[in-house]
This record gives structure tokens, sequence and C-alpha cells, in this order.
């Protein structure tokens, strides 16, 4: 019984990280406000205790930060962050992709599953969703590479950052139709084992809808 509320305890957790996530993106929670812990559990409907652990597993991820006398914000990130974060992405996801494995059938079913969920949750404008598939088709490819620090990093990176993505797919004509052609593309080359082509096309994803939203990313 006591491993069944651990278990119980630890999905609530993550489905209340995973909802404020969403309010962050949705921009219900701004970066820099203070967040009202009993106005947020009643708001997402969990009890005050996972909803304390999903902040801390959000502050470890660098999404919220906790600040003496007012407890619990929204973390800022400005462009010099995010562009720092980019950088470091391109240059870690580029060594996962140099070392995966060729992906059999199932893998490449997987994927194009995941892609498919994701522009269905777009469509319902299912943030939660969109998140979630949008993981489960890049670390599918991710989990092909041995290296398990550098996707560690990578994971870590992508959880900073990925509330501003969501909220640029929004704010961008077509979004949906871009996602959907870069990720066929992707799947495309690792179907052919195109190593460089498949970094390239990668590359041109991450940044694809910031053009002109932050001064180094778009490159």
């Amino acid at each position: 019984m006591d491993m069944a509320n651990s278990e119980l305890g630890h999905q609530l957790t993550l489905q209340a990280a995973a909802q404020i996530r969403g309010l962050i993106i949705d921009r219900v929670l701004l970066p820099g406000e203070k967040i009202r812990q009993v106005d947020l559990a009643e708001k997402i409907g969990v009890s005050r205790s996972p909803l304390r652990e999903a902040l801390r597993t959000l502050e470890a991820e660098g999404v919220v930060s906790y600040e003496a006398n007012r407890g619990y914000v929204v973390a800022r990130l400005d462009d010099n962050d995010l562009e720092q974060i980019f950088d470091m992405r391109e240059m870690l996801e580029a060594k996962l992709l140099k070392t995966i494995s060729r992906p059999d059938p199932d893998c490449l079913r997987r994927l194009k599953e995941a892609n498919d969920r994701m522009m269905e949750a777009i469509e319902a404008r299912d943030v939660a969703k969109v998140l979630h598939w949008n993981r489960e088709f890049h670390f599918g490819i991710f989990d092909l590479s041995p290296l398990n620090q550098f996707r560690r990093e990578v994971q870590r990176l992508w959880q900073l950052s990925e509330g501003y993505s969501a909220s640029w797919w929004w704010r961008t004509p077509d979004a949906d139709k871009r996602i959907n052609r870069e990720h066929k593309a992707i799947i495309a080359a690792l179907r052919k084992y195109d190593i460089e082509g498949l970094i390239a096309l990668c590359d041109e994803h991450r940044v694809g809808g910031f053009e002109g939203s932050l001064t180094g990313v778009a490159r």
C-alpha cells in the first residue's frame, strides 16, 4: 500500500508540474510573477503536497525560482539566456545525433505516431500534450545514442526553454504545417541513416519560428 501511495504521489507531482508548465506557456503565469500556492492548487485541482513537490521539481529544472520573502516565482529568461541555451543545445544535440545507431522500423513507426499525436494536440491547443509528444519525438531519436550524460543535459536545457518555444509556436502563422513538414523530413533522413542531413535538418528545425525573435538565435 505504501508503495502504491508513493507511486500515486509521484504521478500527481508529475501531472501538477505539467499543468504549471502549461500555465506558464499560455502566459497565465508570467515571467517574474509570484506563484500563489493556495490559488494555484485550486486552479489545477491538486492538494498542497503534490503542488509543493511539483514546484521543487520545476525549481530544479530552472522553470521557477525561490526568492526570499516572496516564495516561488516564474523564472525570467532574457534573450541572452535563451541564446546561450540554444547554442548549448546545438552543440550537445549534434554530438548525440552523430552517435545514434540506425533506427529499426519500430522506432520509425513510434516517431511517426508521436508526430501525428503532436499535430492533433496542436489542433486541440492542448499545451501539455504538445510538449509531451514533441519530447517523445525528439528524445526518441536522442535515445538511439549511448551518450547518457549528454542526453540528460539536453533534457535539462529543453525544460528550461520549451515554454518559450511553445509560446512562439502559437504566435507563428502555419506553425503546425512547418513542424509537421520538418518532422517528416527528419524521419526521412533517419530512414536513410543520413547523419549529416539529419543534423542540418535538426539545426534548422531548432530555430524555426524564432526568426527575428532573438538576435543571436536567428542565425
